[in-house]
């Protein structure tokens, strides 16, 4: 029998930020008018910052290497201003950009 643990993680005041820069109240209007894509997308762009913020980076860095990779309108401007909030020298090894478990009690 397999057993499932949820495990919940405080996130990092990085990430905390990070989700605000994305879910802005001012740009929330364009994601809600949105694609289904796009709606996708965001959720992807939340996961990632949820596992490592420096995963946004990568693939940000993806995207923009892509000779005629389109963008929506939640990578065009929300991405790149969470991005903004990265440290210079951050880089994938980097745990302290991630939440930090709870203890066990």
């Amino acid at each position: 029998m397999l057993a499932e643990y949820v495990v919940f993680i405080t996130p990092t005041v990085l990430q905390l930020s990070m989700f605000y820069k994305i879910l802005n109240p001012d740009k929330l209007n364009d994601l809600i008018q949105s694609s289904t894509a796009e709606s996708l997308a965001l959720i992807n762009i939340l996961t990632k910052i949820s596992n490592s913020p420096i995963l946004l980076k990568a693939t940000a860095d993806n995207v923009k290497n892509r000779k005629n990779g389109a963008v929506g309108p939640v990578q065009r401007g929300t991405v790149d201003d969470a991005l903004d909030l990265l440290p210079t020298k951050a880089h994938i090894a980097d745990m302290s950009l991630s939440g930090k478990s709870l203890p066990w009690t």
